[in-house]
């Protein structure tokens, strides 16, 4: 009677493994994107599907899922984002019994003709999943789903900088990150404006300071996000982490996206441009403007070194290495690479870590 759209069913799981998935388009044909994390402690039991020197994270992924400790989905969208992930998606689709409702192909370059392709690219996703969830995509649906996500976006800059400015813990803030990642938006978004309500009237936090000499500035590199276990070494030895460009942090939380427009189609084309002019990974043909951001970002933090948290094999990451690391070192940034198995610190890198940060506080004039 009028009031059938309340009715609606529950938001499907849809997992991602992307930050160049739209989430508002998703949510938009009645979906809750869920960023996969592993959970795995080991990559062995995907051994049997993916070589051992394939992408540990991606063999992470998978294990996760083959155990069946991972959370709960109904379905997961793949991209074609490297040869690991498309490898994955071959995998999982025979695999693991949690079915694949849409591979979306990503453009490499922001250019008009590349936002127009991916917008029709768009537009065939949310056909394919709305196949699933009787959902339609619709110009009121995607409006308030792109202006729920944008919401969750200023909330998320505005407490990282509440973070950079020391008035919220590091744990703090790294799990409200993941948290806006996987957990249903107005919910999510109701939890962070309480987290920036408590920074903001909590009279007690403390600045960014370091007793007599400033802490170290360290800028952190990683894929999905950097280990828990590496941040509380860095900060514990007394330095700072300013920054992290992964999928998590600085990849993740975009500007605002144009929901103006009366047609499906110009609200695809406004999401088109922005995730595909969103802070650049290392994606095979944005090498230049990706060394371009992470020099700026590493200036912008002053950061006094960086350091690279890499999966083993993951060659799209490893490939662009050593020219991130000859620019970073040409600009007085000096750079650490750690190649992961999991999601913890061995010994011997924790000893790396240690040495590193010991070698750039010995060459810092103030420290």
């Amino acid at each position: 009677m009028g009031q059938s759209h309340l009715r609606e069913s529950a938001p499907r799981r849809v997992g991602i493994c992307s930050a160049g998935v739209p989430r508002e388009l998703l949510w938009a044909v009645g979906c809750l994107p869920v960023r996969m994390f592993p959970t795995a402690a080991k990559p062995t039991p995907a051994e049997a599907y993916l070589p051992r020197n394939f992408c540990s994270l991606t063999r992470l992924l998978l294990a996760s899922y083959l155990e069946g400790e991972a959370p709960p989905l109904d379905a997961v969208v793949f991209t074609d984002e490297d040869d690991a992930t498309r490898r994955l998606h071959d995998v999982w689709s025979t695999c693991v019994n949690i079915p694949v409702w849409g591979f979306l192909e990503v453009p490499r370059s922001g250019g008009l003709h590349a936002v127009r392709r991916f917008a029709g690219l768009l537009a065939r996703l949310a056909t394919e999943v709305a196949e699933h969830t009787d959902r339609p995509l619709t110009p009121a649906r995607l409006r308030v789903a792109i202006e729920l996500f944008n919401q969750q976006r200023r909330l998320l800059t505005a407490l990282r900088q509440r973070w950079l400015d020391g008035r919220l813990p590091t744990p703090a803030y790294r799990r409200l990150r993941r948290m806006a990642l996987t957990d249903a938006p107005e919910s999510a978004n109701d939890a962070l404006q309480a987290a920036l309500d408590a920074a903001d009237h909590d009279t007690t936090a403390s600045q960014l300071a370091g007793g007599d000499s400033a802490p170290l500035r360290i800028l952190l590199l990683a894929e999905l996000a950097a280990p828990a276990s590496l941040v509380r070494q860095i900060e514990s030895n007394g330095s700072r982490v300013v920054g992290e460009v992964s999928d998590l942090d600085e990849l993740s939380v975009n500007a605002p996206v144009s929901s103006d427009g009366d047609r499906v189609e110009e609200m695809l084309t406004a999401l088109a441009e922005a995730y595909l002019n969103q802070p650049p990974g290392p994606r095979l043909r944005a090498v230049s403007q990706r060394i371009a951001y992470v020099t700026h970002l590493a200036e912008q933090r002053a950061a006094h070194a960086v350091i690279c948290a890499y999966s083993k094999f993951c060659d799209l990451y490893l490939a662009e290495y050593p020219v991130l690391r000859t620019e970073l070192e040409r600009v007085n940034r000096p750079v650490l690479l750690l190649e992961l198995e999991d999601d913890a610190l061995s010994g011997q890198h924790r000893t790396r870590v240690e040495a590193f940060l010991e070698m750039v506080r010995a060459s810092e004039p103030s420290h």
